[in-house]
């Protein structure tokens, strides 16, 4: 019987958000349909171009003797003078890398921010797919990857190597130059991925827990280029017995003139200090580190401002290069800070058995399920973040989102402690949440069946999905396999389960749970201490009040974008044009440098007053029963009654079993026409992996938690 509680009206105000499921949801027209479609396929055609148009720089019949040669009017230069530094000879670069790389981008931002709403392909679908001749090792997505990585490294160092042996110098030193662009080639694209609210990772359909997998890679051969870059610089110095004078700093000497003593030891000393910066960033990002010392690992990732900044003063046409780069990632900080200035207001948190922590948010803007949020407790730390995906969907729980986290950590401990500290004195725990970042990859409406495979706390992103398709889509099968150690862990989500009948039997859908323990006799309960291990010091900040969360809309985004790109490329280009701070006196370029650099970082920051102003501060109105009513509503159940209740089998999932039935019970047996998704241990993954590798009916997608 449903829940008295509910009703199928009582959910029909609540929108699907859009991105979740563009066939059930779009409202667009036919006629503009196409248009948009066009838009969107016309962003990934730009973004290619923006990949390509690096490299066309080194490409001498492109650049060096073909746009460069006809831009000499635009700046005033003296065809004649062929020395690298003639007036105005600055500023070719800077255009190139303007028209051919900034532009696009930014062209490529607006074209995809009014397109995304109306038409969303599932372009990441074939990217995720792992080819059965490679025994399903890598997916097609990190083979291109891969492929487009090496082919532009290689294109660059081909074309930079020959035009320095033009210039009649060491083979040794055109290679090592060759290297170095090769690693600014990389160093370009390198914060891309990392960026939360990346436009060219929601494009792809990549979450950013993906996306920060090539972030990594984009490092690593960055780091790798740079390294040999210096090594063959070093061993040169070395067979000319010039160590000292060339890779020491010289205070004393005169730094005014190119290839002087000074200037070309300082020169280096910046290189060396860039490249020390990045190998701490790089020795401090092995996966142990990371898991076991995230917080050393989060503070040495800050060191990448002074690696950049000494990586400019190395050489001075990295800041045009990284310009594109620079300005999103300080944009992309600016949208994640416009919605951390307070604490969320919080519905609920709890600490619940079992070391869960249950947070509920109120939130004044949308969300979608499997969402991915940043969480920050200043009791605990006033500079981690740490990642956690949303269980609820605004569907089922309008103006909340709620999500769980498992202790299985430092922080996660802590976190359990201070809510039930909080909880045991009655005050109002202050957290912060940064949220709105890539969505999930979009659940095909297609599939006639849909099948969720969890391990553990590993189910919290598919918990929304589940309630969501119910809501959504109670025409498809949905499958929950849910694997657990104890039946303690299942029995504190014993609301959320009645709650997925209810939604199933109002909503005639047609759910199947499957819920197995793997460990009987072992009972997390029983040892979990009454008292808090750790204590804080409890109470709001002075002077902040929590408000509900909201993120920027998707104009506001693009305005802060418009005011970064204007004011950091404006004062760019004004300090950079006929070098206005080294024509006074050619010993200030090292300042004049300094310059360019700070002006990109103040100009992007310009746009931040347009972040802040005007967000809303209440919360979506409820249109349905909030989460702890509703889950309040069903009578607790005894041990013996959930088991029998929910059928729960004391024993592992017999995959092949079960994966069989379920392709017996199908209408057809059309390719992908069962969607899979998979969100636990590696373990799980890979059982899941072997059963349906060779069987084309089951698209099979796997959650990502490493970060």
């Amino acid at each position: 019987m449903p829940s008295p509680r509910k009703s199928v009206k009582s959910f029909q105000s609540a929108s699907t958000p859009l991105g979740f499921d563009t066939k059930a949801v779009d409202q667009t027209t036919p006629s503009t349909w196409g248009l948009f479609a066009v838009m969107h396929w016309l962003v990934g055609a730009i973004l290619a171009f923006a990949i390509l148009s690096p490299i066309g720089y080194h490409v001498s019949a492109i650049y060096r003797y073909n746009v460069a040669l006809k831009w000499n009017g635009w700046f005033n230069i003296n065809p004649k003078n062929k020395d690298r530094f003639a007036p105005g000879k600055e500023m070719l670069p800077a255009n190139y890398f303007f028209l051919f790389f900034a532009i696009p981008v930014f062209t490529a931002a607006v074209l995809f921010s009014l397109s995304k709403a109306h038409f969303r392909a599932g372009v990441s679908h074939w990217l995720h797919v792992k080819p059965r001749f490679l025994h399903r090792l890598v997916s097609v997505g990190e083979i291109l990857f891969v492929l487009i990585a090496v082919v532009g490294n290689i294109l660059v160092f081909y074309h930079s190597y020959t035009f320095q042996s033009t210039l009649k110098k060491p083979v040794l030193r055109v290679v090592s130059i060759a290297l170095g662009f090769s690693g600014l080639y990389n160093m370009v694209f390198l914060a891309l991925p990392a960026t939360r609210h990346s436009f060219w990772m929601e494009w792809l359909n990549l979450p950013w827990a993906r996306a920060v997998k090539y972030h990594r890679w984009f490092g690593v051969a960055t780091i790798v280029m740079f390294f040999v870059h210096f090594v063959i610089f070093f061993v040169q110095f070395a067979n000319t017995d010039t160590l000292a004078d060339e890779l020491l700093p010289c205070f004393n000497c005169d730094i005014r003139f190119e290839n002087s003593q000074g200037k070309d030891a300082w020169i280096n000393v910046f290189g060396e200090l860039s490249l020390l910066f990045m190998l701490i960033m790089g020795a401090t990002s092995f996966p142990y580190v990371r898991r076991h010392y995230y917080a050393t690992f989060k503070a040495t990732h800050w060191l990448f401002i002074p690696a950049a900044f000494t990586a400019v003063m190395h050489y001075e046409q990295i800041i045009i290069w990284i310009y594109v780069s620079m300005v999103l990632y300080i944009v992309n900080r600016m949208y994640s800070s416009s919605t951390v200035a307070y604490p969320a207001a919080l519905e609920t948190a709890t600490a619940l058995p079992g070391h869960v922590t249950q947070l509920t948010f109120k939130c004044s803007t949308t969300y979608l399920p499997a969402d991915l949020v940043y969480i920050k407790v200043p009791a605990i730390s006033t500079v981690q973040w740490h990642p956690f995906s949303i269980a609820s969907t605004p569907l089922h729980t309008p103006g909340l989102l709620t999500t769980y986290v498992k202790a299985l950590g430092h922080w996660t401990n802590q976190l359990h402690d201070y809510i039930k500290q909080c909880q045991g004195e009655g005050v109002e725990p202050v957290v912060y949440m940064d949220a709105g970042y890539t969505p999930p990859t979009p659940m095909s409406s297609s599939y006639s069946s849909v099948m969720f495979v969890g391990g553990g706390i590993g189910v919290t992103p598919l918990m929304g999905q589940i309630m969501h398709l119910l809501h959504a889509r109670p025409h498809q099968d949905v499958y929950l396999v849910w694997h657990v150690k104890t039946v303690e862990m299942l029995s504190q989500f014993h609301g959320w389960l009645r709650e997925l009948e209810s939604v199933a039997e109002a909503n005639q859908g047609r759910l199947h749970l499957h819920l197995h323990v793997t460990q009987q006799d072992i009972s997390e309960i029983s040892i979990e201490h009454d008292e808090p291990v750790h204590k804080f010091a409890l109470g709001a900040p002075s002077g902040v009040e929590a408000r509900p969360y909201s993120h920027l809309s998707t104009s506001r985004k693009l305005v802060v974008l418009l005011l970064a790109f204007v004011a950091s490329g404006a004062l760019l280009f004004y300090v950079r044009y006929q070098q206005k701070i080294s024509k006074i006196n050619p010993a200030y370029w090292p300042l004049q440098r300094f310059v360019e650099f700070l002006v990109v970082v103040v100009g992007s920051f310009f746009a931040y007053g347009a972040a802040i102003i005007g967000k809303p501060t209440q919360p979506l109105a409820f249109a349905a029963a909030t989460e702890l009513q509703v889950r309040s509503n069903p009578k607790p159940l005894s041990k013996d009654e959930f088991v029998s209740h929910f059928n729960v089998k004391f024993e592992r999932a017999n995959w092949v079993q079960l994966f069989g039935e379920i392709k017996a019970s199908q209408p057809s047996a059309e390719t992908r026409s069962v969607g899979v998704y998979v969100s636990g241990p590696k373990a799980l993954s890979a059982a899941i992996e072997a059963v349906t590798v060779d069987d084309a009916l089951y698209d099979v997608h796997h959650e990502v938690f490493e970060m």
